[in-house]
């Protein structure tokens, strides 16, 4: 691998420019190495670019099917920043060069991972920035890494550092060839100063005959060695309410929300669930035999659902007061379910009883950062950096009220966002982790996190995300044709829960259990007392589709914390599960049969054994 990456030392980086003398972009890849050292452990270079004047120390550290690339700190080096500034630089542009004509795909950083087949496009560059843009919100992505299937030369690249200024780009047809690579970026205007942070990439070879499921198994080694990650069942070992919860359904309870939403938030609150038509909800589950699950209270707070944050109290009146909330979460606790609340930390509205503009994160013209508007109306990004130092102690008050069991935070793990305030600056990676590093306080005073979506920088910190998403196509891949596949859930698998995206809506039942099934997910619910809108199902509709899925994962599978082999589609829209101990699922989620197995049905059976194994219907028949 070294010697190839060596052979053509102006073939290792690409660098762009900008020209503030003539106001424009200038390219190249014209280095050369003009030092090298060889240690026993690593190669170190120097590569030089004369017309630019740049100079690149490059560390190369070889290992056992694997290589590391890295630029340290300070290792770019301007020697004409006087004239030309740089903006972007690229490592090994053509290193995952294949030609036109040839077999195979690319593996991009998408959703939960897609696969591009690289053969006869028309010429075309993609670039996907390596965790979520906002401006490209439905990529969904959440991965750090990306690949090359192709004959000789499969191949998982890992961005380690530089992660949060890093896209990658891929090149179609362009002059017979295509490429992928990952750009760093070192500045979005001249005006600005360089990065010294470090730049680093880990190629990994998948060996002659890897797929993506073997990509994936290389990036769960990654996540433990090299990530901070760990195995759910060793961190379940010694925690009860991590135990508990690989045994229980997550069923959120929709209470209130404003509706409809208005920029000012002004909407009244609109009741779907009262606490003590909660109640008779989880007592209807009991006696249904659900015998765990964590309830997850969504609208409980001021104004209901994304109502007033980043104030909670006092508890929305309109579903009972606290008083009722209390009586809910005790009764809860004495039928044996756990019960805790739908929280955020990183939406700030103006309605807000505690509403503080110091704490709202800035533009770069000073105005507050814009999200999306909700039933508190316009939400703003609360900045991270500082808000704990107004709010932190919001998690021991919510405490207090009795809730128990694995914590939820929504919108924790999204887009990169960045704070331009003079008081408190934050670029996308200080913005990012200060905001993961916030769930250490609910983890450690409930004992469990969940966030919504889990970008890899997140993983370390949370026992679950909602969710890793699957199958949705942005508008801007549509003219690459990709094919999703689900290499996060391979990697991801047995070290934290996750849901499956956008099918706890009862109109996706029963097809979405079956999905959540096949791709090793926690199944989960929305249910609502009152059939009168928002999120939440029908409770008495919900409660009997979600049996046959509860049974199946928690009483006869119990795989959560189970390694995954491989999750493949033998046929459009059937799934086969390998997973380390030697369990098969085989699920149909189309109209037709598949072989024995009949439409909207799973096929479950041991590989070390030699029965046939069990087909059953992913729902209860119909009385």
């Amino acid at each position: 691998m070294i010697s190839r990456i060596l052979k053509h030392p102006d073939r290792i980086l690409h660098a762009c420019c900008f020209d503030l003398g003539e106001q424009r972009v200038r390219t190249s890849s014209g280095f050369r190495i003009s030092l090298r050292t060889e240690t026993s452990r690593c190669i170190f270079l120097t590569l030089r670019e004369e017309n630019l004047g740049l100079i690149i120390r490059l560390e190369l550290f070889p290992g056992s099917g694997e290589c590391r690339l890295v630029i340290p700190p300070g290792g770019i080096i301007e020697w004409k920043s006087i004239r030309y500034r740089l903006m972007t630089l690229s490592l090994l542009p053509d290193f995952l060069q294949t030609k036109v004509d040839s077999d195979g795909y690319y593996l991009l950083p998408v959703s939960s991972g897609v696969l591009v087949d690289f053969r006869n496009r028309p010429p075309c560059k993609n670039s996907d920035r390596i965790y979520m843009d906002q401006s490209e919100w439905e990529k969904y992505s959440m991965l750090n890494c990306f690949g090359c299937l192709a004959p000789k030369q499969n191949f998982l690249v890992i961005v380690e550092e530089g992660d949060f200024f890093c896209r990658v780009d891929s090149e179609y047809n362009r002059e017979g060839v295509n490429r992928i690579y990952p750009t760093f970026l070192i500045r979005k205007k001249p005006g600005e100063r360089l990065r010294f942070d470090p730049c680093s990439i880990r190629l990994c070879d998948g060996g002659a005959k890897a797929d993506y499921d073997d990509l994936a198994k290389i990036f769960r080694r990654y996540l433990l060695e090299k990530r901070g990650a760990s195995l759910l069942r060793e961190r379940a070992a010694g925690n009860p309410e991590l135990q508990y919860s690989l045994d229980a359904l997550r069923v959120k309870i929709f209470l209130a929300q404003k509706y409809p939403y208005l920029p000012d938030g002004s909407a009244p609150v609109k009741v779907h669930t009262t606490c003590d038509e909660a109640r008779v909800i989880m007592d209807t589950m009991k006696a249904a035999g659900i015998e765990k699950a964590t309830i997850t209270l969504v609208g409980w707070n001021l104004g209901g659902h994304d109502g007033a944050y980043p104030s909670h109290f006092p508890i929305e009146p309109a579903i009972g007061g606290e008083k009722a909330l209390r009586r809910l979460i005790a009764h809860a606790k004495q039928i044996g379910y756990k019960i805790v609340p739908h929280d955020n930390v990183t939406d700030i509205y103006r309605g807000s009883p505690d509403f503080d503009y110091e704490y709202v994160a800035r533009t770069e013209s000073q105005e507050p950062l814009c999200a999306g508007i909700w039933g508190g109306g316009q939400a703003y990004k609360a900045c991270p950096l500082v808000q704990l130092q107004r709010y932190g102690y919001e998690f021991e008050r919510i405490r207090e009220l009795g809730f128990e069991g694995h914590y939820y935070l929504d919108a924790q793990s999204t887009a990169m966002w960045t704070c331009h305030s003079p008081k408190h600056p934050a670029d996308e990676k200080e913005f990012a982790l200060a905001l993961a590093s916030i769930t250490a306080i609910p983890r450690s005073l409930f004992g469990a996190i969940a966030i919504e979506c889990g970008s890899v920088y997140s993983i370390p910190f949370v026992d679950e995300v909602a969710a890793i998403h699957f199958g949705r196509t942005s508008p801007s891949l549509e003219c690459l044709s990709s094919y999703p596949v689900p290499f996060f859930h391979i990697a991801l698998h047995g070290l934290i829960l996750y849901h499956f995206s956008g099918v706890q809506n009862p109109n996706y039942f029963p097809l979405g259990h079956l999905y959540e099934t096949a791709f090793g997910a926690r199944p989960c619910m929305e249910i609502s007392y009152r059939n009168n809108g928002g999120n939440g199902g029908d409770y008495r509709k919900c409660i009997p589709q979600i049996l046959a899925p509860y049974r199946t994962c928690f009483r006869d599978l119990k795989l959560h914390c189970v390694l995954m082999e491989s999750l493949k589609e033998p046929r459009p829209g059937v799934y086969e599960t390998i997973y380390e101990n030697g369990t098969v699922l085989v699920a149909n989620t189309t109209k037709l049969p598949f072989g024995e197995i009949p439409p909207i049905h799973l096929k479950i059976h041991d590989s070390r054994k030699k029965s046939c194994g069990r087909i059953r219907k992913a729902v209860p028949e119909k009385k």
